[in-house]
């Protein structure tokens, strides 16, 4: 994406708060970019999330942002000539809460039709005879896994949870849905077991948080079957069908794919597309490179830090990442990825588990074959 295929409507702020935002396709198909404020900052800033309209007849919406900012949201719809009862639909591209947390109040009232993947149905529904003991035991499935203190969920989660479990949600299936007459839906998961892909005709690829610019999209663990796996079962009977970092990384080879076979697409990203005053364009094949690469390097810096002896994912934490990073609750975020590679690496057999849970080595070094097989 370059400046020159932008029309900037409203202005935003350095990293794109608030801006509305025209691109126009070569087919002269317009998609509209309404970013909405993030909650997260310092330094695992995502920036805001870039909710996409694509003017279709009729038009429908991609994301609704974080609870509380729907009421921004619709002001840039507005600013557009929209109101939500124009939509056709809003599709959610995974069940993130900065994806899907103002969905409630935008359909409010107004008939508004949600769709996204099943498994994303799903997860927000409740089963307290199935979920985990304690506080959470009432909450939706999607959230059963989250590793946020209990002095976070109680400000932020309980009214979101409370609102989406009466929401009526149209499923996309697995592979290849049609969505309206040149749109269509790839189930691409890793990231979120409900990922979608929104392609628009041969022209481009709405992507959520599958590829972004600048920062590495998070793996799922595998280790979160065990909690959900009783919901998705006998559709997914396997944790890797949909969780795990090798299953992201087939995700993001599959995506290069459909790019290559339609002869290359622009690709949007639902983060940091403007970020710190400029714009971040994504080449498709070049930045799954990128990251395909990453995870190799990660990989292998795992177990480098492991030939000194055993560690949990805690001190890998420390030992990987930059101090600012595991500042506040980011040392959460650091461990929920370094769990991801580690399951990998477990897979392939370069390490193993230790009954205190730490890891230590195998000696073997056979990730990187690994990453490249298929589930």
């Amino acid at each position: 994406m370059i400046p020159e295929q932008v029309d900037i409507i409203q202005q935003g702020d350095e990293n794109g708060n608030g801006m509305v935002t025209r691109f126009r396709l070569p087919s002269g198909l317009v998609v509209y970019g309404l970013p909405t404020e993030n909650f997260y900052g310092g330094h695992w800033d995502l920036g805001p999330t870039w909710n996409y309209a694509v003017m279709m007849d009729p038009p429908f919406l991609v994301d609704a942002g974080r609870r509380g900012q729907s009421g921004k949201l619709i002001l840039m719809l507005k600013r557009i000539g929209l109101t939500p009862e124009d939509l056709d639909f809003v599709l959610i591209s995974h069940g993130h809460e900065d994806h899907d947390g103002g969905l409630a109040e935008l359909s409010r009232g107004n008939g508004l039709k949600i769709r996204a993947h099943r498994i994303y149905k799903r997860l927000i529904r409740r089963y307290p005879q199935l979920g985990p003991a304690g506080t959470k035991q009432d909450f939706p499935a999607k959230c059963w896994h989250c590793f946020m203190p209990s002095s976070f969920f109680r400000e932020h989660c309980l009214g979101y949870h409370e609102e989406l479990g009466q929401l009526q949600v149209d499923s996309v299936g697995d592979g290849t849905t049609v969505l309206t007459e040149g749109t269509l839906a790839h189930h691409l998961p890793g990231h979120s077991p409900d990922c979608l892909a929104v392609q628009v005709g041969l022209e481009a690829i709405l992507v959520g948080d599958i590829v972004l610019p600048d920062i590495s999209p998070w793996p799922t663990r595998m280790a979160l079957y065990k909690e959900v796996g009783e919901i998705l079962r006998p559709d997914y009977a396997v944790a890797g069908e949909v969780f795990g970092l090798q299953r992201y990384l087939v995700s993001l080879r599959s995506l290069l794919d459909l790019s290559h076979r339609n002869g290359g697409l622009q690709v949007f990203p639902a983060h940091r597309l403007f970020y710190k005053g400029k714009w971040n364009g994504i080449g498709l094949a070049h930045r799954v490179a990128e990251l395909m690469d990453h995870h190799v390097q990660r990989c292998g810096a795992i177990l480098e830090i492991l030939s000194d002896g055993p560690r949990s994912a805690a001190e890998i934490s420390r030992d990987y990442f930059d101090p600012d990073l595991l500042k506040g609750l980011g040392h959460l975020m650091a461990e929920n990825e370094i769990d991801s590679h580690c399951e990998l690496l477990l897979d392939s057999g370069d390490i193993v588990a230790l009954k205190d849970g730490r890891y230590a080595t195998s000696g073997s070094s056979r990730f990187e074959n690994h990453i490249s097989a298929p589930v």
